[in-house]
C-alpha cells in the first residue's frame, strides 16, 4: 500500500472511530434538520421548510423552521445549504440474509451492513442466517444497539426449518424462542405434521413466522395454521400448478417432480402470452388474494431475484456492466463466466420455464398489489451467489414495484410503513417507518422528492440511522476504504 493510500486510511478510519466515540458517550447528541422539506410517510405528502429535532435515537420535535427552538451546541444539519432537500424515513429491507463471513475482507470487498447504510437501508430483517455460532447476528444486533458497531438496525430469525422429518420442530423452536431471534423462519420442504407441530409451537410462544409455502401444505393449510406472512412473491406461483401434495420427498426430489410436472403444465412452445393464463386463472388468483387479505397476511416482494435471472440468462453483458458488481463476494463472478453460477445451473436447459416463471411471478404481484395485499420491500440479498449486491438491490426493487403498477408512494410505502406494521406484530418495536415524534431516527436525507423520482434516493446526501448521521462523505469512505490494494 502506497504511503498516500495509507495517511487516506488512517483518515478514514479515524472518521469512522469519532463515529463510534460518539456513540459511546454517556450524554446523547442531539441533531437539528433545518430548512428541510419532510416527507414524512404518513400520507402522500410533503411538508415544506420544516425543522426535526433528534435526541439520541429518538426523534423529539417536527415543525415549521419558525417555530421549533434549536438548543445551542447541538449538530445542525442545514439543508438550505443543500437547495431545499428532502427528509424521508430509512428504507427498510424486510428479506435479506447475513452470513457469518461478512467480516472477512478476503471473501467481502466491503463489509454488507454497510453497503446497505451507504443506500439508505436503516433496518434489515435476517431470514436465515448462514454461519456459526447460530446467534452471531444477535450480537452484531446488540453491538449495533449499543453503538460498538456500524449498520442498520437487524432482526434476526434463527435456525430454519428446512426439511422433514425433523427430529423435535417443536424443540427447534422453543429453541429459536430461548436465543431470542424476533422470528421463525419456515421452509418449502417440510410435511404437514412437522409444520403443524411447529406452527402449534410459535403461536403457543407468540413467535412471529413467516417462510415458504410447504409443497406438502399449501396456502389454505399455512393459512389454516396462522402462519404470519409469506416470505416470497414466487411462493404463490405454486398455487397455480397441479401436483400431488401428498407425496413424502426429500427436498431434492420435490425440486426434480416440480420442474418435471412445471414443464408439462407452461409448455414455453404454446406459452406464447399472458392472455389465456391470466384468463383461465382469474378466479383463482382474486381468491388468493382475497384470502391474504382477509388474514392480514403480507408478502415480501423480492421481484429483483426474477429481474436479475433475466438478465443472467439473457442479457448477461447488461448484467456485468453493473458498477455496483465490485461489491460482490470473491469467486463469483469466476463462477458466472464459467456458468456455474446458481440460476445458470437451475435453468440449463430449461431457460423458456424461467422466462414464463418470470411472466407468471409479474402477473401475481400486479394482482396483489391490485387485491390490497400488504407488499414488503425486500430483496433477497445478502447470501452472495444470486449476483444481488446488499443494499443497492432495493433501488432495484423499488423500481420494479413502480414498472408493476405502484405509484412511488406505494412502492416506498412497503419500505417504510408497511415495514414498521410487521415489525410492530413481531416483536412491538415498530416506531419508525414515519417521521413522527417519538419514532426512532432512521431518515435519508436526498437532493430531489422522492414521491416524483426514486432514483435520487440511490445517491443520498447523507444518512441517519438510529440517530447516528453518516453525510455522504462518510459513506463514501464506509464503502471505499477496504478497496485499497496491498501494493
Amino acid at each position: 500500500m502506497t504511503l498516500v493510500k495509507k495517511i487516506l486510511l488512517w483518515l478514514v478510519l479515524s472518521g469512522i472511530s469519532l463515529i463510534l466515540s460518539s456513540c459511546n458517550q454517556e450524554i446523547n447528541v442531539t441533531t437539528a434538520f433545518t430548512h428541510v422539506n419532510l416527507v414524512p410517510m404518513n400520507d402522500e405528502n410533503v411538508i415544506l421548510n420544516q425543522t426535526v429535532l433528534i435526541d439520541g435515537s429518538t426523534i423529539v420535535a417536527i415543525g415549521d423552521f419558525r417555530d421549533v427552538n434549536i438548543p445551542k451546541n447541538i449538530e445542525v444539519i442545514d439543508v438550505f445549504f443543500f437547495s431545499g432537500a428532502y427528509l424521508m424515513p430509512g428504507l427498510a429491507d424486510m428479506h435479506m440474509h447475513t452470513r457469518a463471513d461478512w467480516e472477512d475482507r478476503n471473501i467481502w470487498p466491503v463489509h454488507p451492513l454497510y453497503l446497505y447504510l451507504a443506500n439508505g437501508v436503516t433496518t434489515i430483517r435476517d431470514l436465515g442466517p448462514s454461519g456459526s455460532p447460530i446467534d452471531y447476528a444477535r450480537q452484531w444486533q446488540n453491538e449495533i444497539m449499543a453503538g460498538t458497531r456500524i449498520g442498520p438496525t437487524i432482526y434476526t430469525s434463527g435456525i430454519l426449518l428446512y426439511e422433514s422429518p425433523l427430529d423435535d420442530p417443536t424443540g427447534i423452536i422453543a429453541q429459536n424462542y430461548d436465543l431470542g431471534f424476533d422470528l421463525i423462519k419456515l421452509y418449502s420442504y417440510l410435511s404437514k405434521d412437522d409444520f403443524h407441530q411447529a406452527m402449534t409451537e410459535a403461536k403457543a410462544l407468540g413467535i412471529y413466522t413467516t417462510g415458504h409455502i410447504p409443497y406438502a401444505v399449501g396456502l389454505d393449510g399455512v393459512l389454516d395454521e396462522g402462519m404470519d406472512e409469506i416470505a416470497h412473491i414466487e411462493e404463490l406461483l405454486f398455487e397455480f400448478i397441479q401436483f400431488d401434495r401428498n407425496r413424502q420427498l426429500s427436498s431434492n426430489e420435490w425440486i426434480g417432480y416440480l420442474s418435471e410436472t412445471a414443464m408439462q403444465q407452461f409448455d414455453p412452445k404454446e406459452f406464447t402470452n399472458m392472455i389465456s393464463f391470466e384468463k383461465e386463472n382469474s378466479a383463482l388468483i382474486q381468491n388468493i388474494a382475497y384470502q391474504l387479505r382477509s388474514a392480514q397476511v403480507p408478502v415480501c416482494s423480492t421481484m429483483v431475484v426474477d429481474d436479475i435471472i433475466q438478465l443472467k440468462l439473457f442479457q448477461p453483458d447488461i448484467f456485468l456492466a453493473r458498477s455496483e458488481n465490485q461489491y460482490f463476494e470473491s469467486g463469483y463472478l469466476d463462477n458466472f463466466h464459467r456458468g456455474e453460477e446458481k440460476h445458470q445451473v437451475q435453468c440449463r436447459g430449461v431457460e423458456d420455464i424461467c422466462a414464463v416463471k418470470y411472466q407468471i411471478d409479474s402477473w401475481i404481484l400486479e394482482e396483489m398489489y391490485a387485491g390490497g395485499v400488504m407488499i414488503l420491500l425486500g430483496t433477497d440479498s445478502g447470501t452472495g451467489g444470486m449476483g444481488i449486491v446488499p443494499g443497492y438491490s432495493i433501488h432495484d426493487e423499488l423500481k420494479i414495484l413502480v414498472e408493476h403498477g405502484f405509484t412511488p408512494y406505494e412502492a416506498l410505502k412497503s419500505g417504510t410503513v408497511n415495514a414498521a406494521i410487521v415489525v410492530d406484530r413481531m416483536n412491538g418495536d415498530g416506531k419508525f417507518g414515519t417521521i413522527e415524534i417519538g419514532n426512532r431516527a432512521d431518515l435519508i436525507l436526498v437532493a430531489g422528492n422522492p414521491l416524483e423520482d426514486l432514483e435520487t434516493l440511490r445517491n443520498p446526501l447523507g444518512v441517519m440511522a438510529a440517530g447516528k448521521w453518516f453525510p455522504a462523505e462518510i459513506l463514501k469512505q464506509l464503502i471505499d476504504c477496504f478497496n485499497f490494494d496491498d501494493n
